[in-house]
This record gives structure tokens, sequence and C-alpha cells, in this order.
């Protein structure tokens, strides 16, 4: 597995986490651990889930308390995105498929910053 980071503050603080797998099961199986992990010390009256659509394989979302997070899995790359002072759960959406969309296009080969 490796993994990258990527954070920047604004006016909206948002992280950016990429795990990358051998194999699509140890995808899933680390997506799994990693939600796990996150919810862990919540419980579910203070977790909001969150419908996003972001054409990934795997998404869960969900908000508490002033941080929104999304993890998505793209074959065998998983993506952590954190926002801790988004303007609207909305604003999770659309990092979170920027993600998805600069994964797609890194697994053809091609630059995403292009």
């Amino acid at each position: 597995m490796a993994n990258t980071q990527y954070s920047q503050t604004f006016d909206t603080d948002v992280k950016f986490e990429l795990l990358a797998y051998d194999t699509v099961d140890n995808a899933k199986a680390g997506m799994k651990t990693l939600v796990a992990d996150t919810r862990e010390g919540t419980t579910a009256d203070t977790l909001k889930p969150l419908s996003i659509n972001t054409g990934a394989d795997e998404t869960d979302a969900y908000a508490k308390e002033k941080q929104t997070n999304a993890a998505l899995r793209v074959g065998t790359i998983v993506a952590f995105v954190i926002g801790t002072t988004l303007p609207q759960d909305r604003d999770l959406q659309s990092f979170a498929s920027m993600q998805v969309q600069r994964i797609t296009t890194a697994a053809t080969g091609k630059n995403p910053d292009a």
C-alpha cells in the first residue's frame, strides 16, 4: 500500500488522502477499515449519512460535528476526503467527484493536471 496526502487551508479546509492497493479486494478491505477507524468513538446519533454521487465504485460519506468525510474507492485506489469547514454538505460532493475524475484520468495513463 502507498499513500499521499494534500492539505490546503483558506476559507475552507479540505484534506485528501489517497491509498493505493495491489488488488481490488485489498482496496475494498482497506476502505472498510478506513471507514471503521474514522467512525470509531462516534455514535449513530452523531453521524449524519450523506448521499453523494461521484462515479466511484464504492462511496461512504457522512458528516459529524463540523466535519464532512467521504471514502471513495475507484478500482485499487481509495480516496479519503475530509472537509472541516465546508460551507455546505454538498461541497463535499464537488471535491469527492474531482478526486474520482483525477484517479480515473491517471488510471488511463494520462496526466490529471493536463
